[in-house]
């Protein structure tokens, strides 16, 4: 048998009339809307479309009997066209497959946070990737909800002085210290927290409507970011800059807010409602509709420049952004996988493709972590991470 992606074909098979010996010939079936990896024989991985190769001396056929189809062809993506994967993805590595449910992934560095059920509620825990240990962080028996981190910095929203879950707080914990803190115990709601450095954002409802809100842990001061009197939602911060979802204008559009100039600046004011943005450094990333499905579109904050990423035919959801590397949830395959494109380069790659749900990935330099469903029997939801390695792929090159 021979291994063709995650299928396996038979050692020989008829092509023009001919049999062929597959342990001579590569075989590779062209998958509509994605670029295939090969593995040659004793030698690196190859990437191929139609009926051309990277190397001379290969054979490849299409093997339309195996998917029943008379015409498969590529579709040009943004981020590359056709695209070859440049990281390859060394490892790929699971996190924490307790039967219960983990939600709300965040990383920084080597440590994974995320909301666990195992006690029946949802508390904070985490995971040391360089110790490979599992540790709580907080379960107090309220929900603690949404975690997010920066170096040593992990904050969550927190139901712990509600009554009957009618408001939500702010707490955070210092992993150097193993001390844990109030950020924000307003009588009104507060929840979607994020954290880069010393600040810490959320969403707000002390005005009657949600507003983005800022605490400075070296200061110890709080301060309002932006208190229109429309929406604000799902605020996330990198270094001095600030974005959110914003309904001013009627529809929902993405502003931003540096911190150093107190300067608040629209980025994305397309009417067909961009969602889900994430930051990294100049770069603002997010989930379009302005084609009528969900596209991956982002913004250079120092070019004031914008572009699209990603916009295959299928949807592309829930994006994060860490450095060059942006990372989202695919269904170009019929079910969700996690894909991701390197801005630098502009060339797209597949990070875990797995037949079951992959989905809200997140990323840290070379880690790649997301919430995954193959070991789900009712709704449960583990943990799964892949290292990306550019060297390994460069190694594998030559």
């Amino acid at each position: 048998m021979t291994a063709v992606g995650n299928l396996r074909l038979p050692n020989r098979v008829t092509s023009g009339g001919k049999r062929s010996n597959m342990k001579k010939i590569v075989t590779v079936a062209i998958i509509a809307l994605t670029p295939v990896w090969v593995v040659l024989p004793g030698r690196s991985k190859l990437a191929v479309w139609g009926r051309k190769t990277k190397r001379r001396g290969v054979k490849v056929f299409l093997v339309f009997s195996v998917f029943s189809v008379t015409a498969i062809a590529l579709a040009a993506a943004s981020c590359g066209s056709p695209t070859i994967p440049t990281p390859y993805v060394a490892e790929e590595f699971a996190i924490c497959t307790n039967p219960t449910g983990q939600w709300a992934i965040a990383i920084s560095g080597d440590i994974v946070v995320w909301s666990d059920e195992r006690h029946g509620n949802r508390d904070i825990y985490g995971y040391n990737l360089s110790t490979e240990t599992e540790f709580a962080i907080c379960t107090d028996p309220s929900d603690q909800i949404d975690p997010a981190i920066s170096g040593d910095i992990v904050v969550w929203f927190d139901w712990r002085n509600s009554q009957e879950q009618r408001n939500s707080d702010i707490y955070g914990y210092d992993l150097s210290t193993n001390t844990e803190f109030p950020i924000c115990t307003n009588l009104a709601t507060q929840f979607s927290p994020a954290v880069s450095g010393d600040t810490v954002v959320w969403q707000d409802e002390r005005n009657g409507n949600p507003d983005i809100y800022g605490y400075n842990l070296s200061t110890e001061t709080e301060f309002p970011i932006c208190t229109d009197s429309s929406d604000q939602w799902e605020p996330a911060v990198s270094e001095d800059i600030v974005i959110w979802r914003d309904r001013r204008s009627g529809n929902w559009e993405i502003y931003g807010y540096n911190l150093a100039t107190d300067t608040e600046f629209a980025i994305c004011t397309h009417p067909a409602g961009p969602n889900a943005a994430a930051i990294s450094g100049d770069i603002v990333v997010w989930v379009d509709y302005r084609r009528g499905d969900a596209d991956i579109y982002g913004y250079n904050l120092a070019t004031a420049e914008e572009s699209a990423i990603y916009t295959n035919p299928d949807s592309q959801e829930w994006p994060a952004i860490s450095g060059d590397i942006v990372v989202w949830v695919d269904y170009r395959n019929g079910n969700a996988d996690i894909y991701g494109c390197n801005l630098a380069t502009d060339e797209e790659f597949a990070i875990c493709t797995d037949r079951a749900f992959q989905g809200w990935p997140t990323i840290s330099g070379d880690i790649v972590v997301w919430q995954d469903e193959r070991n789900a029997i009712i709704e449960n939801r583990d943990i799964y991470g892949a290292r990306l390695s550019f060297e390994e792929w460069m190694k594998a090159e030559q």
